[in-house]
């Protein structure tokens, strides 16, 4: 079965506001791609996409983190759940965290391009 990858940055916890996270999804710079979903579909991932990408990280031996927003905060959103519907395959939103987002100040770790890349490949030869 096809899967489509989109690639969107998530924001990092920042120290000074790391209230703003849930407990459990706090996405750190340099500790792995990042999967993204939303109980309100603002994000395409679904349970087989996810699966997928978890398989694609064991095999290269990338760590990954699990992101989901609180409930009470908005979260930004993604083409992909338009894509989803239209194209009728599984998409999942991930990407790598990254600090001060639309800012032109924005700080992300430098390893974790190369564990992307490394999961990116294992989906294309896959």
């Amino acid at each position: 079965m096809k899967i489509l990858i989109f690639e969107d940055e998530p924001r990092a916890v920042h120290p000074s506001y790391s209230n703003k996270h849930d407990n459990n999804h706090k996405p750190h710079i340099g500790a792995g791609p990042v999967i993204k979903s939303n109980a309100n579909m603002r994000y395409a991932t679904n349970a087989f996409s996810i699966a997928k990408f978890k398989q694609w990280s064991k095999r290269t031996n990338v760590p990954f983190q699990d992101f989901c927003s609180r409930i009470d905060i908005g979260c930004g959103s993604t083409i992909g759940p338009m894509t989803a519907a239209k194209l009728g395959i599984p998409i999942i939103d991930v990407g790598n965290p990254m600090l001060s987002m639309h800012s032109i100040r924005e700080m992300c770790g430098v390893n974790d391009h190369d564990s992307i890349i490394k999961v990116f490949t294992q989906f294309y030869n896959s």
